[in-house]
């Protein structure tokens, strides 16, 4: 068996970034636990943000988004989440998910649905990058939806640089 012996290993001298294929390099969240959107909307409607600066072009940008949610619906319910990269009325959505109820519910009940985005995104930038968590009434019979936050039901947002 081989041994190694050293009297000081020293970092790499790389201004402290690091960036190394594959590692996380930094990961910055957010998180809504007070009262938040208790009204249910029938257009979209931004609910959390996130902003990080990649340290490299070549890094992969990992977003994720969670927050229960609800609708209220006529023949069928339908909860469209979103993640933009930038504000929802000029940024780009990287991530639509729909979660839905079967028909046959009723519009005089309100369905709970928890609403989750997660995307890998290349933003080729050393820039700052904000990310928002949106979400819309979908089609067919709803007529509201919403992302409630607060204590009991947080919503949670993330952004994790990883090294390319």
């Amino acid at each position: 068996m081989s041994k190694l012996f050293v009297d000081e290993i020293q970092p790499k001298t790389t201004a402290g970034i690091i960036n190394a294929k594959g590692m996380i390099t930094q990961v910055v969240n957010s998180v809504i636990n007070s009262g938040s959107s208790n009204s249910q909307v029938t257009v979209r409607t931004a609910y959390l943000t996130v902003t990080i600066t990649p340290q490299s072009t070549l890094s992969k940008i990992y977003v994720g988004a969670q927050g229960a949610g609800s609708v209220i619906c006529g023949s069928s319910g339908i909860l469209q989440s979103e993640i933009f990269r930038g504000d929802i009325s000029s940024g780009t959505a990287i991530s639509v998910t729909y979660q839905g109820l079967g028909a046959g519910v009723t519009n005089t009940h309100e369905h709970y649905i928890t609403a989750s985005n997660f995307v890998v995104d290349s933003p080729n930038t050393t820039s700052a990058v904000t990310y928002t968590f949106a979400a819309v009434k979908g089609s067919g019979g709803t007529t509201s939806s919403r992302i409630m936050g607060g204590t009991s039901f947080p919503i949670t947002m993330f952004a994790m640089e990883i090294g390319g």
